[in-house]
């Protein structure tokens, strides 16, 4: 096997990974989003949304705002001009699930922390690996 084969693997592997946590990731946000936006407060508090610590019509904004971000998310994956749009949603998820840890340690909600720490992880890896395929380095195919 030549090195410009191992070279090549390496940035197809990475869309890979890019796809499966935008998946993952998106439709998580797309679940928690619509239950942001349109959920009553009695069902976020049961579930320990961070936002009903805000004023609720910020908290529905929130959740409308995950709701967009997860749709570029997904769709930067399949559509190219979407890429930068899709990197940028990547970004603000981010920083939602950071803001939202915050929210939970100034409210002691402990056990929310451990989901958090997983969550933004997997979110620190995709936004990584979205910044490639906005800035036009991708592997040959079309990533």
């Amino acid at each position: 096997m030549d090195s410009n084969n191992k070279q090549r693997r390496l940035p197809v592997l990475a869309f890979a990974v890019l796809i499966l946590l935008a998946l993952l990731l998106g439709g998580f946000s797309l679940f928690v989003g619509y239950n942001k936006a349109l959920a009553p407060i009695e069902v976020l508090r049961e579930h320990s949304a961070w936002t009903i610590h805000l004023p609720v019509f910020l908290g529905r904004f929130i959740g409308w705002a995950e709701l967009l971000a997860a749709t570029l998310l997904i769709g930067g994956l399949g559509i190219r001009h979407l890429a930068r749009a899709g990197y940028f949603s990547a970004i603000w998820i981010t920083l939602n699930h950071m803001v939202a840890a915050v929210v939970h340690v100034m409210h002691e909600e402990w056990h929310t922390l451990t989901q958090s720490a997983v969550v933004i992880t997997l979110c620190l890896v995709m936004v990584a690996l979205y910044r490639i395929r906005a800035s036009g380095n991708h592997a040959e195919g079309g990533n």
